[in-house]
């Protein structure tokens, strides 16, 4: 998994050691931006989704402490970066996964990074768990699935995905809003899971909502129209089953 980070130093050159170390020992951390202030770096996290922040504590302007204060919800995790030892318990008080010192030690920075990994990890898990909770309650118009993406976990609301596509070991997932994810699942998982949401698998790789289907296209061998202007092929396999099924789904249309 790429932890998405932040390195937030008024000093360039302590900047730039830390990112050659990150490239060099911690290959899961992906670099997203750099500040030179706790001003350009409260505008950086307002544009971005930071999992990390690699935080300097004294700057000019205002410390590292100081841009935590201002911030109203703190999404992300913090490892403080100083030339002063006298900051650790102040750090520590601050709940930050770690803090290291300049010059910054390669074994340190890899422990620190496994940390927040581990605690980025648990605290995805958590969401994924209470949406799950969450889920339970909600009428199936409202119900969500869960995407597990390369960083992050997507909850997309089941009605609002048009089509599924297999990509070999992945899918693609096509949602309103045209809206594309790539997820590391097969088809056939998505199939079990959503059948009883009204999907219908028509392909060996392809599976519609039918609730989104625009039109049943009787040219070139029969496919089918899908809200957003896709279309999907029909199976010979398949055929009387998908113009069944959308026959019924037309006459319990409004």
């Amino acid at each position: 998994m790429s932890i998405k980070s932040i390195l937030v130093d008024d000093e360039p050159k302590s900047r730039s050691n830390l990112r050659d170390l990150l490239n060099e020992y911690c290959k899961q951390v992906e670099i997203i931006g750099e500040a030179a202030s706790a001003t350009e770096a409260l505008k950086l996290l307002q544009q971005t989704q930071a999992d990390l922040v690699f935080l300097d504590i004294e700057m000019p302007g205002g410390s590292g402490f100081d841009l935590l204060k201002s911030l109203n919800d703190q999404q992300f995790e913090v490892v403080f970066v100083t030339a002063f030892d006298k900051y650790g318990i102040q750090a520590v008080k601050f709940c930050a996964i770690d803090y290291l010192l300049k010059p910054i030690d390669i074994f340190e920075l890899s422990k620190a990074v496994e940390k927040a990994s581990s605690h980025i990890n648990r605290k995805k898990e958590n969401q994924r768990l209470a949406e799950l909770v969450a889920n339970i309650d909600r009428p199936d118009e409202e119900k969500r699935l869960a995407l597990p993406l390369a960083d992050k976990i997507e909850f997309v609301v089941i009605n609002r995905i048009i089509r599924i596509e297999a990509d070999s070991n992945y899918t693609r997932i096509f949602v309103e809003g045209n809206k594309e994810y790539m997820v590391c699942k097969t088809l056939k998982e998505f199939h079990e899971i959503l059948e009883p949401y009204g999907f219908l698998r028509t392909h060996q790789s392809h599976l519609i909502n039918c609730r989104k289907i625009s039109a049943y296209v009787k040219t070139d061998g029969g496919y089918i129209l899908m809200e957003g202007g896709s279309n999907v092929p029909i199976s010979r396999q398949k055929k009387d089953e998908v113009l069944k099924r959308i026959i019924y789904t037309s006459k319990n249309c409004i």
